[in-house]
């Protein structure tokens, strides 16, 4: 989206190199803004690229990434089963996938507080029923039960860490 994890990625100076990936040209030209207004990145050593592409459709080799985060995203995703497995895909073995997204109910509350009623047949976002039900997905995915962690925080926030 607008790259605040990817300008904190590429200022810590830890990685040799970060790619940004979204399906919205918009959102890269604000992510390619906020990265130029960042006097920090200018002086960082990490080689940074920002991609278009469908998380359903990564344009990258088999085994070939180290680390993918997906911060407030899955919840967007049309195809979260090729979306999640297309990460399995890319993930080197030991890679690690870090992500965070919403339960159903907190889209629920969000509508109940500005009073809307919002038909699900019209929703724009998935609607992840539970922990449990994301931590399925991703063992669908080809993640193993045991290199996988859900925590739900809060009232509806999820982070997900997975290791191939």
């Amino acid at each position: 989206a607008t790259g605040l994890f990817t300008r904190r990625f590429a200022k810590s100076n830890e990685y040799t190199r970060v790619i940004a990936c979204d399906y919205s040209d918009s959102m890269l030209t604000e992510a390619r803004r906020r990265i130029r207004a960042d006097p920090e990145i200018v002086t960082s050593s990490t080689k940074l690229d920002l991609v278009r592409c469908d998380v359903g459709q990564i344009p990258m080799k088999t085994n070939s990434v180290d680390v993918f985060h997906a911060g407030a995203a899955m919840h967007c995703w049309p195809e979260i089963e090729r979306s999640l497995k297309e990460i399995h895909r890319v993930l080197t073995p030991g890679g690690r996938y870090f992500a965070t997204t919403f339960l159903g109910n907190y889209f629920a509350n969000i509508e109940r507080a500005q009073g809307s009623d919002v038909d699900p047949s019209m929703q724009a976002f998935q609607l992840f029923p539970s922990a449990d039900f994301l931590r399925d997905l991703l063992l669908d995915a080809g993640f193993e039960e045991e290199k996988v962690d859900v925590e739900v925080v809060g009232r509806g926030c999820v982070i997900m860490r997975c290791e191939k």
